[in-house]
């Protein structure tokens, strides 16, 4: 009998730990507006949770981080972080597109974030479908820029089969959002 209960406990609690659990860690921050013009556009406040992987992602892949922009009303916006493709990569490069199109010209590197077009989501800046791209940066001191992007950047082959990034008109820029960290 005891034999018995010893195996049923150790089949329960072996089960217990195959049942999915939280599979990410989530990072919440409060924004706040740091200029006229962004509370203009999208309030006093808003929220962004940045949800990252918890476990390491399998060999050759990428992680899928996803960020949510959560206005005071309620409405939320959804993007995956653009970190699998080599143009990507590129774009985020210190000095490169996505930092000439925010005004970063030093050695910050912004984050390209793809819109994620769901259910329920709602956009409240960059019109009614809302930006196809965001580029986000924090500088150290707390600073946080969001530019919205009405496209993705784009780029050519080169001859000598490099990549180069074609240049992108500042009528693409949908939304240019300051904001400073709550606390």
């Amino acid at each position: 009998m005891r034999a018995t209960l010893l195996i049923a406990a150790l089949a329960l609690s072996a089960c217990s730990t195959l049942l999915p659990g939280p599979r990410t860690t989530d990072a919440t921050t409060t924004l706040i507006a740091a200029d006229a013009a962004t509370a203009l556009a999208v309030g006093e406040r808003m929220t962004m949770t940045v949800q990252t992987p918890r476990a390491a992602p399998p060999e050759g892949e990428d992680p899928v981080i996803l960020m949510q922009l959560r206005h005071q009303d309620g409405r939320v916006m959804q993007f995956d972080e653009s970190n699998h493709a080599p143009m990507h990569l590129m774009a985020q490069a210190p000095g490169g597109p996505l930092a000439q199109i925010m005004g970063l010209f030093g050695e910050e590197r912004p984050t390209l974030y793809g819109a994620r077009r769901e259910d329920g989501a709602s956009a409240f800046f960059c019109g009614a479908d809302g930006p196809a791209a965001v580029g986000y940066y924090r500088a150290n001191d707390g600073d946080v820029r969001i530019v919205g992007l009405r496209e993705e950047i784009a780029f050519e082959t080169l001859a000598d089969g490099g990549m180069n990034a074609l240049p992108y008109s500042p009528d693409r820029v949908c939304a240019r959002l300051r904001f400073r960290i709550a606390g």
